[in-house]
């Protein structure tokens, strides 16, 4: 009987190539969600699909003794894919707060270790053949280093990439804090999916890669095939992720394109008190002012759910909740600065009296809806009294 093509191992990563791919599809094609972070995903797990792809291509015995493995392309694409991943997953949470300028010329430098990677294959020559380990012995002290500076790189880059990651992910948190960006929680959860799950991918890769020299051959094996396994259970998990927030969004599409006439405010229950208890919030319970408020809490506070929420604050006040809460302290600000007993106060006292915690919010969402900076509004405001003409009697 002729040996199979692929065997079990391998049919697993085929069929996680193909979940990778539609994951690919199913970002470029459902609606929702801005749209160069969905084109950074969408780029990542095809660098996934790339990696997986040339993995099983190089460590297939049959894939080997095809005229392919005799020249330094796979390789090339291998170390490729697996350098560029952090870059990409680098920027995409990047793009989550703030659009990012991809032309410009210093985000090349994150090409470097990628380039260098190819260079060095296709200088040296370096094959399939090359690339297995236990050819290693056989190829000269130029390919040997050639080779281990390419392993160097694709097996430590990545944890670069992790660190800087998760420093991104840290000042996203701490911008939504001080923001209350419209970033969708969807968004988040699937970002924490993507760097937890690769972070534990390349750590192991990392660790793996410096016990293979103190280790026998199977153990060796061993630690790849577990690596491997960890890419198919992280893009399964994704995939069923991606699936279940799917039927979510194609749900929420479905009633839009059924009923595009109907208004929401109309068929929804109680509408009226509803809407007071929202102007209950801000004129009774003064929600603005909590510096950590959001869409949840606010509509637990006055009793709505939350969709019921987002709808009155869209519908009818024709901002999203971000917008909403933030006019509100602006208006908050400007009696402030326009009390003279508040007089005394700084600017910096004022915009956290307003429920801000950011001067750069502050300030740009002041001058955005006044026309002016708080400064210039006090001053406009509170004109000295001796300035006044005194009237001739």
């Amino acid at each position: 009987m002729k040996n199979l093509l692929l065997n079990l191992h391998e049919v697993v990563i085929a069929l996680t190539i193909l979940e990778a791919l539609i994951l690919c599809i199913a970002l470029g094609i459902l609606p929702g969600g801005r749209k160069q972070p969905r084109r950074l995903l969408q780029v990542f797990f095809l660098l996934v699909v790339g990696t997986l792809a040339t993995t099983l291509i190089t460590w297939n015995a049959s894939f080997q003794s095809m005229a392919i493995a005799n020249y330094p392309w796979i390789p090339a694409l291998l170390s490729a894919c697996l350098l560029l991943q952090g870059p990409v997953l680098f920027f995409y949470l990047r793009s989550l707060s703030r659009a990012i300028d991809l032309q410009h010329w210093h985000h090349g430098v994150h090409l470097v270790p990628a380039l260098l990677a190819v260079g060095v294959i296709f200088a040296y020559d370096l094959s399939i053949y090359d690339w297995l380990p236990w050819h290693w012995a056989a190829l000269s002290v130029a390919d040997r280093a050639a080779l281990a500076f390419v392993w160097f790189l694709v097996k430590c880059s990545p944890l670069i990439y992790v660190l800087a990651c998760f420093y991104t992910e840290y000042r996203l948190r701490k911008h939504l804090k001080q923001m209350y960006s419209s970033i969708a929680e969807r968004e988040l959860r699937l970002a924490d999916w993507v760097l937890g799950g690769f972070f534990i991918h390349w750590l192991w890769s990392f660790v793996a890669y410096f016990l293979g020299g103190y280790v026998s051959g199977e153990t060796n094996d061993l630690l790849g095939i577990v690596n491997n396994y960890l890419t198919v259970l992280l893009i399964n998990g994704l995939f069923l992720f991606g699936w279940r927030n799917t039927r979510e969004l194609l749900q929420q599409e479905l009633v839009v394109a059924v009923e595009p006439e109907k208004d929401r405010l109309q068929e929804m229950p109680q509408v009226d008190e509803k809407r007071q208890a929202v102007q209950r919030g801000i004129s009774e319970l003064r929600l603005h002012l909590e510096s950590q408020i959001n869409l949840e809490r606010f509509a637990e506070q006055i009793g709505i759910k939350p969709r019921e929420l987002s709808t009155i604050i869209n519908d009818h006040h024709q901002q999203n909740f971000f917008e909403f809460i933030n006019s509100q302290r602006v208006e908050e600000a400007k009696r402030l600065l326009a009390a003279p007993e508040c007089a005394g106060d700084t600017v910096l006292d004022i915009l956290y009296k307003s429920g801000f915690n950011s001067q750069s919010a502050f300030h740009r969402f002041f001058k955005r809806m006044v026309g002016m900076t708080p400064s210039e509004y006090r001053k406009q405001m509170l004109k000295p009294v001796n300035s006044i003409p005194v009237q001739a009697k």
